[in-house]
């Protein structure tokens, strides 16, 4: 498990490289910033799928089912950020907060895609 949560960390960084990498590309071609930001997290969003569903957990299960589950478990890591975030602003510097609602973010999202998104491949 602990070799699959470092692919999966190390997809993250790859997807969020590429999905900064858009943002950053739109926005100096006159795109607004919304626009741009929504593009580049549905991209990396798509890679971070794709390249999850082969390489960290090498899913051969029904590709159209595991990618309406994997974008659920998105939405439900992020609103757990959101919350995380929330709650330790009023107890922690700003920056520190963002660190660790981050790190909550990522972990649940890795136990929400091993044992829900892909757990037909275990």
């Amino acid at each position: 498990m602990l070799f699959q949560f470092m692919k999966y960390n190390l997809i993250g960084i790859i997807n969020t490289l590429i999905g900064f990498s858009i943002i950053l590309g739109l926005m100096y071609v006159g795109i607004s910033a919304t626009v741009s930001n929504v593009i580049g997290y549905s991209i990396g969003a798509v890679i971070s799928y794709v390249l999850n569903s082969k390489y960290t957990f090498k899913s051969s299960i029904n590709q159209q089912k595991t990618m309406i589950r994997f974008f659920m478990v998105l939405g439900i890591a992020y609103i757990i950020n959101f919350v995380t975030l929330q709650g330790l602003l009023t107890l922690i510097n700003p920056y520190i907060a963002q660190i660790g609602a981050a790190m909550v973010y990522t972990g649940s999202s890795f136990i929400m895609a091993k044992y829900f998104v892909f757990k037909e491949t275990r």
